[in-house]
């Protein structure tokens, strides 16, 4: 036994040194990137080339359907694109610039920038019952990429307003992104303003049932105010403290400072605005409320 403990390490080293000098073993081929950069036919490919050494990002205008589908959290069949004309790709980079990549610190998008980032000329959800048409999006979120909308002629041709909910939309799906893959944390004190248990049936103001009496507030739509505490079922049901988290970061990723000011006569929503704000700018030097005030000159 003392002679097999003794020759042990010598049978190692020899193993050791064997596997050194196999050639199939030294010889590994490196991991090739998935798409090769520049896609060669932009303006922009410089820029994309950058993004890509930055943050790890893909930003992509010529690839198959087959890139697309394959994150699983983009529906084959039921969201279809058009692919996007390579001539306005510089054009909508620098207003991704604005909205987005520059509206960030470096550190925060080497942290939460999506893996892909596909660009089209158009974005459409289908009826699952009909296959027709629902609605044209701007922009569609998957599990580890995102689409975006719009990359043709028609985009300098936006409106402020346009370009507004533009934004507005990018924002909130990308901070539902961020949410699904656990990418950011959320003070916890935010939870323990407001009380989750009972339903806030009251219309009136002066009620301490009413809803902002209570710290709640409207939510987000690109189609207009959304009183999301109706929506999921007040009065018969309570709202839960997910819904209410969304709903808050929904409307400082879109309202301006000035949107803000009525509902921030109301104590409750007030401290859970502070809260919000001061735990982004300390942790992740974000301020939500610049964010809202983009486009809204």
């Amino acid at each position: 036994m003392k002679k097999l403990i003794q020759y042990l390490p010598m049978l190692l080293l020899g193993w050791c040194v064997g596997c050194a000098e196999d050639p199939a073993i030294k010889d590994i081929e490196p991991l090739t990137p998935d798409y090769e950069l520049p896609q060669g036919e932009s303006e922009a490919d410089d820029r994309i080339v950058e993004m890509y050494e930055k943050y790890g990002t893909y930003v992509l205008y010529d690839y198959t359907e087959k890139d697309v589908y394959y994150d699983t959290g983009i529906e084959r069949g039921l969201v279809i694109y058009q692919s996007p004309d390579p001539k306005y790709v510089e054009d909508m980079m620098d207003f991704l610039d604005k909205i987005w990549f520059k509206a960030y610190p470096e550190s925060f998008n080497q942290q939460t920038l999506p893996y892909q980032i596909f660009l089209t000329k158009k974005i459409e959800r289908l009826n699952a019952a009909t296959g027709e048409v629902d609605s044209e999006k701007t922009v569609h979120s998957g599990n580890y990429s995102f689409m975006v909308g719009k990359c043709d002629e028609k985009l300098k041709d936006l409106t402020q307003e346009e370009l507004r909910t533009f934004k507005n939309d990018l924002q909130v799906s990308f901070w539902s992104f961020l949410k699904r893959q656990e990418k950011i944390e959320y003070p916890e004190e935010f939870f323990e303003v407001s009380d989750y248990t009972s339903v806030a049936v009251s219309v009136d103001e002066t009620s301490p049932d009413y809803a902002r009496a209570r710290g709640f507030l409207e939510g987000y739509n690109s189609a207009g105010p959304t009183y999301w505490y109706m929506q999921l079922g007040w009065p018969s049901n309570t709202i839960d403290d997910d819904s209410d988290l969304s709903a808050f970061i929904g409307c400082m990723l879109t309202r301006s400072a000035e949107e803000w000011a009525s509902d921030l006569e109301w104590p409750l929503v007030k401290e859970k605005y502070d809260i919000l704000r001061t735990h982004f700018i300390e942790n992740y030097d974000v301020d939500l409320q610049e964010i809202g005030n983009l486009m809204c000159e």
